[in-house]
């Protein structure tokens, strides 16, 4: 019988078929070795089984990788990995007959090859494809769904032997992890970096029973050492801590962890190599303390018994994944002001000229195109005022003499002719004086008649003296009740003035009751802050917006700048007067808005910032001693 066929039992072996490869099964020690003998034991059941293997998921590298193979060599196992991956990816059980092989040069096995048959079982574990098994077997066709029975029904036991696997890598990754944190909680106590780095060595030295362990912290692509176990302090000058920064070098410049042996001729790291021969250690491992894709140290653990294990280099990892960001963050909260400020504009450098970072460069051309129109755009500049309406001439209507108003006719607000009677003063007593004087008159007139008549000159001079006197009076009387019709003296707008709620009380001579400005000439009064009056000037136009006309922008034109100040709300305030070009009819004296004088063309930054630039050269002109 071809020598791949399952082995057949010898007629006098008590044994019976059925537990053939059962002893090994059960003794087995190691998952490995387990899986082997029941993978045995299932071809010794299946008649003309030719090569199966036991393929597994590799917890590292993610990939199916054989775990047993029957009979011990590997050859025929090529043929099994097609039906493999189909059961992989179907997740079930494949039966197809076995292809014509490449090679028919191998004739043993192509005589057979036609007739053969090749299974698959995947082997799930909580819905996942945790491996697969493969056979390649020679038999009847009736008898090929008994072998996929009796690896279905044997598959329990190998799923039972991943999961206890995949629970023993758990507890071994739960143990590294909480060890691992041990030794991160117990940097994490110190608050300086420098003490932490120093019980962080100590621990890693106690944890893997070291000779010695150093740390280096990168800065600017060069490795300084920055602690070493049992050392609180150390000169960095000498000879064994200028070899720890090499190797840490050697480990940076590779990004990987660097291990090495002085008694092995196999590895490429002559640094640690040059290392070990100064320290008198026999292994060595360098491990990069990565973030993301930059360095931030190197760890160097040196041996003087055993060298570092699998298990050793998977520790050191999760240290690495949790330790880099602790050390990155002390290292950049205890960097002073200037070194910071360095790396961040370094880092900010690499954003806007390095690769990705789009929408760092998106907003920063955004800001310097900003930037580039804030400074190099002029606009007009126009320095706003609050503005009040007044009329070109304003006459006053007083009081003529002292006196009780009588009457009033207009108050502010109405529109008068020249001429026509505002008010009116009590006359009463005038005119009775007016009355007296003429009688006096009258009186002194026939006197001065009768001493003309009797010739007596001293009583003429006398009397005529007397007579003149009277008609002074009443002339003067009559004057005063001319007066006492107070009329307007020209046409226009009442500014002020309103004397129907003052009827009969008294009039001092000269006391204003009316003001009247004419309807068709106005001067416009701005109150420009002191910050802009050096801006303005005598000529310059501008526009004014009046509260009750805010649809219309009416032109102005600066006629002068009063040197005197006046304050107002705790601000002062020059006087400015201006003209108007354009009279809209609705404009009336007293009205108010406010006034935009264009002084000329600045940048639009200046336009924005020189009111706080002012302020700052005042405050700090104040504060200077």
């Amino acid at each position: 019988m071809n020598e791949h066929l399952a082995r057949v039992p010898d007629l006098e072996d008590p044994t019976p078929p059925a537990l053939l490869g059962w002893d090994d099964f059960v003794l087995a020690t190691t998952a490995d070795a387990r899986c082997r003998a029941w993978l045995s034991w299932v071809c010794g059941q299946i008649p003309g089984a030719r090569v199966a293997a036991v393929l597994v998921e590799s917890l590292e590298a993610h990939t199916y990788v054989p775990m047993a193979v029957w009979p011990d060599a590997m050859q025929g196992l090529g043929r099994l990995a097609e039906v493999a991956e189909l059961a992989l990816r179907e997740k079930r059980g494949i039966i197809r007959p076995a292809p014509p092989p490449a090679d028919l040069a191998d004739a043993a096995v192509a005589a057979d090859s036609f007739h053969a048959t090749h299974l698959a079982y995947p082997l799930m574990l909580d819905q996942r494809e945790a491996g697969v098994v493969a056979l390649e077997v020679v038999c009847a066709d009736s008898d090929v769904a008994s072998a996929m029975r009796e690896i279905h029904w044997g598959s329990a036991w190998l799923t039972n032997l991943l999961a206890g696997r995949e629970l023993d890598e758990a507890i071994r990754s739960r143990d590294r992890v909480g060890s691992v944190l041990e030794v991160i909680a117990v940097a994490l106590r110190h608050g300086k970096l420098q003490q932490a780095l120093f019980e962080m060595v100590n621990d890693l030295r106690q944890q893997f029973n070291c000779a010695r362990v150093a740390v280096g912290l990168v800065d600017r692509a060069r490795v300084k050492l920055a602690a070493l176990s049992e050392a609180a302090t150390f000169e960095k000058n000498t000879s064994l801590a200028k070899s720890y920064v090499r190797a840490m070098e050697e480990a940076y410049d590779h990004g990987k962890i660097v291990v090495s042996g002085a008694l092995s001729d196999s590895d490429n790291f002559p640094v640690h190599r040059e290392l070990m021969g100064i320290s008198g250690a026999t292994q060595a491992l360098s491990l990069p303390l990565l973030l993301g894709a930059r360095c931030v140290g190197v760890v160097t653990l040196e041996r003087d018994d055993r060298p570092f294990d699998t298990e050793d280099l998977a520790w050191m990892e999760a240290f690495a994944g949790l330790a880099a960001p602790i050390v990155e963050q002390r290292r950049i909260a205890e960097r002073r002001v200037i070194p910071r400020l360095y790396d961040e504009g370094k880092e900010d450098l690499a954003k806007l000229f390095g690769p990705r970072h789009l929408v760092w460069k998106a907003a920063t051309s955004l800001v310097v195109l900003l930037v580039a129109v804030l400074v190099l755009v002029p606009i007009n500049y126009r320095v706003g005022a609050k503005t009040v309406i007044e009329g070109e001439v304003q006459r006053v209507v007083a009081a003529p003499f002292e006196g009780f108003i009588s009457a009033g006719f207009v108050r502010a607000g109405d529109i008068v002719e020249q001429g026509q009677q505002v008010a009116q003063l009590d006359d009463r007593e005038l005119r009775i004086e007016q009355e007296r004087w003429a009688s006096e008159r009258d009186q002194y007139d026939s006197r001065l008649r009768e001493a003309m008549a009797n010739h007596d000159l001293t009583a003429v001079q006398v009397q005529g003296a007397q007579l003149r006197q009277a008609e002074a009076q009443f002339a003067l009387v009559t004057e005063k009740i001319q007066r006492a019709r107070l009329v307007a003296p020209t046409g226009g707008i009442v500014v002020s003035g309103d004397l129907s709620q003052q009827i009969g009380a008294p009039a001092e001579a000269g006391k204003k009751l009316f003001e009247i400005a004419p309807l068709n000439s106005y001067r416009v009064i701005l109150q420009v802050d002191e910050r802009e009056i050096r801006h303005v000037q005598a000529g310059q136009g501008g526009h004014l917006v009046i509260t009750g006309i805010a649809e219309a922008r009416l032109p102005l034109k600066v006629q002068k700048v009063t040197p005197v100040a006046t304050a107002q709300d705790g601000k002062n305030f020059f006087r400015v007067e201006a003209s108007l070009a354009d009279t809209p009819e609705r404009l009336r004296p007293g009205m108010e808005g406010v006034s935009k004088i264009e002084v000329g063309s600045h940048s639009l930054w200046w336009v924005m910032t020189h009111s706080f630039t002012d302020w700052l050269i005042l405050t700090v002109w104040t504060w200077l001693p």
